[in-house]
């Protein structure tokens, strides 16, 4: 091992280790806290190293002190699985793969192979200054382990909190300058799709495929590639890399599974739902043929996005049946569980209480897990948890949960008498307006504007909504529009329905009440958007608010006023999600307008395989009929 500054995580891979290894060998290369004093208590081999930004170089140096047959390379922030205790078996190859589970959270991982158990001999040793690898030459023995290795480093707070970018970014520059392998690009792309910046991302990725394309990696860099251009909002090009990809690499579902993503940003979702669907008829067991791939593209993540889009297509039986598919292959997978409750926005949360706790099998951690969740989102449901498990309410979900049981003193208590620990609320802003509109209370606002992330024109403004129950214009900005979004979600989830009156009355503004209208549709109220609704002097804002109602009208079965939105949408800008509302509502009563539509599609949208499937099948019926 080569380690610094790891005290929070070491001792936790050590103990995974004991007893299975022989000797630990660590090399510390600059700690400052107590990562050496932990490390003496499982070896006395701990030894120090001169770090020259370059990690092979240390990982050689600790090899040098290493007497036993076989090396074992592990970092501090990874845990050793081996249950069937294959490493302490007779070993007989001079490379082995090793699979790594990276956790990103939410019960998602990423999962790649690489030889981290190998012969130790002087030729077998470490390349490449970062990500650095021990590469088989071709002479070697091979061979594949079940054992596994479980690695937390990929969690978003870990890699801001080391601050890894900066220096993983430095050292891949300079490698690059002096190796520019296709290998180096590769990692200099990872690292760039890390930080976000996706157009240097994708120039160094196509630089890697360039210099060679046989590589084990390489299936990687093109489904890397597909990322940056779905990021950059170039779907007609990640499409048209994932066709050829799923040919050169066939029968591996995260491919198809991205195309899925794609198809499903740009808004061609019957393309989206073939992509998706094709990803569970490959199911699981090709996606190690990449060295990395996300687990459960082949499945429960494939039914967790058919399930989303069944949902958006307006199909909630197949949307359930879906989740429950995905829930019952990964229960640990917290993602799901958002999926899960938006399939079920209204639903009475005892009865949506008892039906999770029927789906969901009992487990400490998980359900501590979905407490945490359900905070996060700030969903009524925490309610019922706390109750059934008989938890002491702490500040700030103290505050929340005061809300939900409607005790608003109690709620404004809380807040008062927890001055020190009001920062560590990320719901500070909401509690204080949800309580000054409800308690018609402006000194709140006044009371806690100096703790409030707001400007002081965002505070007047809020100042009037509470004493004037009346607003004009938004300031600029995000943080209003999220307030308010908050605020409706609020008043619905808790039936604070005369809140909810108060801030349809409270204004005019055309975006703050589309917000309103959103709100209202996703929960199932489309009888009310239309009277929520205003037009605006922004086009574009004017084109979003057009799709809400005509979405609410043909739920209602108004289907010639839906369209009569959809020709205002269309002519402000034709997209596949207009056209296909279209589409959708003609394929109910006209024929021939909806061949018509489909043609537009497959004009407009040639990489739509639905489009084209559907308007062949239809030309198919129609020559029938005419025969």
């Amino acid at each position: 091992m080569i380690v610094k500054d790891e005290e929070g995580c070491l001792e936790r891979c050590l103990q995974s280790v004991s007893g299975i290894v022989r000797e630990i060998i660590i090399v510390d290369t600059g700690s400052t806290d107590r990562t050496k004093e932990i490390a003496r208590r499982f070896t006395n081999h701990v030894y120090d190293f001169n770090w020259v930004d370059d990690f092979s170089a240390a990982r050689n140096y600790a090899l040098n002190f290493a007497t036993s047959d076989y090396i074992l390379h592990l970092d501090a922030d990874e845990v050793l699985e081996d249950p069937e205790g294959e490493l302490q078996r007779k070993l007989d190859k001079d490379l082995y793969y090793i699979r790594i589970k990276n956790d990103l959270g939410s019960g998602l991982y990423l999962t790649h192979q690489f030889i981290r158990l190998f012969r130790n001999t002087p030729e077998i040793r470490y390349q490449g200054a970062l990500h650095e690898q021990v590469l088989p030459t071709g002479n070697e023995q091979t061979g594949f382990l079940s054992t596994v290795i479980l690695h937390e480093g990929y969690k978003k707070h870990i890699v801001n909190n080391k601050q890894k970018t900066q220096r993983n970014l430095n050292i891949l520059l300079k490698e690059i300058r002096e190796k520019p392998t296709a290998f180096n690009y590769y990692n200099l792309g990872m690292q760039y799709l890390i930080d976000k910046r996706y157009s240097e991302a994708l120039n160094s990725l196509k630089k890697s495929y360039s210099l060679g394309s046989h590589y084990a990696f390489s299936p990687k860099v093109v489904l890397d590639i597909m990322k940056c251009l779905h990021a950059l909002g170039q779907y007609a090009d990640a499409i048209r890399v994932g066709k050829d990809a799923v040919n050169l690499y066939e029968n591996v579902p995260d491919f198809w599974y991205q195309m899925g993503l794609t198809y499903t940003e740009w808004g061609l979702l019957k393309d989206a739902e073939l992509c998706l669907q094709k990803c569970l008829e490959i199911g699981e067991e090709n996606a190690s043929k990449l060295v990395q791939h996300y687990d459960g593209t082949g499945s429960y993540l494939a039914q967790a996005k058919l399930a989303e889009i069944s949902v958006m297509l307006g199909n909630p039986k197949d949307a359930q049946n879906y989740i429950l598919l995905a829930v019952k292959a990964s229960p640990n997978t917290l993602a799901l569980f958002d999926i899960f409750l938006s399939i079920f926005p209204i639903v009475d949360r005892r009865d949506l209480f008892q039906t999770i706790s029927s789906i969901w099998p009992f487990s400490k951690e998980r359900y501590v897990e979905l407490i945490s969740y359900l905070y996060s989102q700030r969903k009524p449901l925490l309610k019922e948890f706390i109750t059934f498990f008989n938890l002491e309410l702490l500040f700030p979900v103290s505050v929340f949960v005061y809300l939900v049981e409607g005790k608003y003193d109690k709620a404004v208590t809380e807040l008062l008498n927890n001055r020190e620990q009001r920062n560590t609320d990320p719901f500070l802003v909401n509690n204080v307006v949800f309580l000054a509109l409800t308690t018609d209370n402006k000194e709140l606002i006044n009371v806690f504007k100096d703790e409030l992330p707001l400007s002081l024109k965002e505070i007047k403004w809020l100042r009037d909504l509470v004493g004037n129950k009346t607003v004009n214009e938004v300031p600029s900005g995000k943080a209003i529009l999220s307030i308010w979004n908050q605020l409706v979600k609020d008043a619905i989830f808790l039936n604070k329905y005369d809140l909810l009156d108060l801030l349809i009355n409270a204004t005019n503004d055309p975006q703050l009440r589309l917000l309103i209208a959103e709100q209202l549709q996703s929960f199932g109220f489309d009888d009310l958007v239309l009277e929520v609704l205003v037009e605006s002097n922004s086009q574009r804002l004017n084109r979003e608010i057009f799709i809400t109602a005509s979405k609410s009208l043909s739920k209602l079965g108004a289907w010639d006023d839906a369209l009569y939105y959809l020709k205002k949408a269309e002519k402000l800008r034709t997209d596949f999600p207009v056209l296909f509302e279209q589409w959708k509502i003609y394929s109910a009563y006209n024929k021939e307008e909806e061949i018509n539509v489909l043609q537009l599609m497959v004009n407009k949208f040639p990489d739509s395989k639905w489009a084209k499937q559907t308007i062949e099948m239809q030309l198919g019926k129609s020559e029938m009929v005419r025969r």
